[in-house]
């Protein structure tokens, strides 16, 4: 028997999960939140948010790098262990902090594994509760190989929080964790960075010439990308962690993360109690989050099989499942325009179509590409090696795909967004009077 009752109870404490539970709590409800983790989630302490102080450390020094001989005398040196003073600052109080302000506004907070035990029933810990509505966000995972020596392999988090930085550290994955962390370990004192991926193609997903772009700038900066190359196991000998790849070479490290993906966190489905259909992409749900075989359930964030694994869609479906459990199943989400950045160096954006996709639709398009290279932007801060696509409707003269590799890609792509969702077309940006010089202010000669 349930010896708590609820209006809600939420499963998860990251982002999606707090746009859900403040909604729901403005609203009067009566909240009851679970996580066995360090409250705050993902985003905020083992993600987006430490994750790039890193990286706006990696790029300071890339910048200043790049300018040696240009009027910097001299790259930067590193303090690693400084930069994580730096970060903790940060991360410092967080679950606290998030537990207790919960708290303070009426929500029932429980530090415990949580699993459905029935439609409407969560068990966590020794407390059995019951809700009308249940919102499982419970994230995701790491994806991890079962290769001999997997003891020998860490995952992001662990990287995130490395005490020194190696001198030799292998990637496996040629996906954006892989590779940002690959270039912020490249500037920060790792003397060798290698990064093995399993396919021809890493950054799957963005467009192709900009991605080479990517790998060109990492290749030159001596990064080692090993494409078509799957570990098939990892041994230690006299402290070198040596990986055997699926081609028969060998290569050698002192420290190994394995960022090849992340699952859906489903273990809250421990068996078939709480009827909830699932599937290994997550969740099952409708256009409002529902899930499709029980009703009382939504899903929001990375747990679910519909979205991208952003922390801007999460914070959307929190948003989204709040108002749709007050109203009735009123608003469903608008995944139409999602831009997304990578935070190598250079950076690589995107929004909307790619030119493969815009011609697998049928659609005729425009296609302005080229370099930034020459351009003043580019030459004032030492840019080597950088790119642009944008994809223009000819018929509507609408943006209908933009794909950017250079610095503040990942800033500029937003302009390019509000176009593509508000139907701003080309010409109207060509000849806006943009703050100049900026960054932004170049996109008259991207869609001219």
């Amino acid at each position: 028997m349930p010896n708590q009752s609820f209006d809600t109870i939420i499963i998860g404490s990251g982002t999606s999960a707090y746009y859900a539970a403040d909604g729901l709590v403005t609203a009067g409800r009566r909240i009851a939140m679970i996580d066995d983790r360090p409250w705050g989630g993902t985003c905020a302490l083992r993600g987006c948010q430490p994750k790039k102080y890193l990286v706006a450390h990696a790029e300071a020094i890339a910048m200043a790098s790049h300018l040696v001989g240009r009027g910097i005398v001299a790259s930067p040196e590193s303090d690693w262990s400084a930069l994580q003073a730096l970060k903790n600052e940060f991360l410092d109080g967080i679950p606290e902090r998030s537990v207790s302000n919960w708290e303070e506004r009426g929500v029932s907070t429980f530090h415990e594994r949580a699993r459905l035990t029935g439609p409407n029933e969560v068990t966590a810990g020794s407390d059995v509760l019951s809700a009308d509505h249940i919102v499982l966000a419970t994230g995701a995972t790491p994806r991890r190989a079962e290769i001999p020596g997997r003891e020998h392999i860490h995952i992001s988090d662990d990287f995130l929080s490395l005490p020194a930085m190696p001198k030799r550290i292998g990637f496996i994955g040629g996906g954006y964790i892989s590779l940002e962390f690959a270039h912020v370990a490249l500037r920060s004192g790792a003397e060798e960075v290698t990064v093995l991926h399993r396919s021809a193609r890493p950054l799957k997903g963005f467009d192709s010439d900009m991605v080479d772009v990517v790998i060109e700038a990492s290749r030159a900066e001596g990064m080692n990308i090993i494409l078509e190359e799957s570990p098939v196991s990892v041994e230690e000998e006299e402290g070198t962690l040596r990986i055997q790849g699926s081609s028969g070479a060998t290569y050698d490290a002192d420290f190994i993360v394995e960022a090849t993906g992340r699952t859906p966190n489903l273990s809250v489905l421990d068996g078939d109690a709480g009827k909830v259909e699932a599937t290994p992409r997550g969740i099952v749900v409708n256009e409002f989050l529902q899930s499709v075989s029980n009703p009382a359930v939504y899903a929001i964030g990375d747990c679910t099989a519909s979205g991208a694994m952003l922390a801007p869609v999460a914070d959307e479906e929190g948003k989204t499942a709040a108002t749709n459990i007050i109203e009735g199943n009123t608003k469903p989400v608008d995944y139409s325009v999602v831009p997304s950045a990578v935070f190598t160096i250079p950076n690589l954006a995107s929004v909307g179509l790619t030119e493969e996709s815009a011609r697998e639709k049928g659609l005729d398009v425009r296609v302005n590409r080229g370099t930034t290279t020459g351009w003043p932007s580019s030459k004032r801060i030492g840019e080597k090696h950088a790119g642009y696509k944008i994809l223009i409707d000819k018929e509507t003269g609408l943006i209908v795909g933009a794909h950017l590799v250079r610095h503040n890609a990942s800033e500029v792509i937003n302009a390019f967004a509000l176009a593509i969702k508000y139907g701003i077309p080309a010409g109207e940006l060509e000849h806006f009077l943009w703050a100049y010089p900026t960054m932004t202010s170049d996109l008259k000669n991207m869609v001219g």
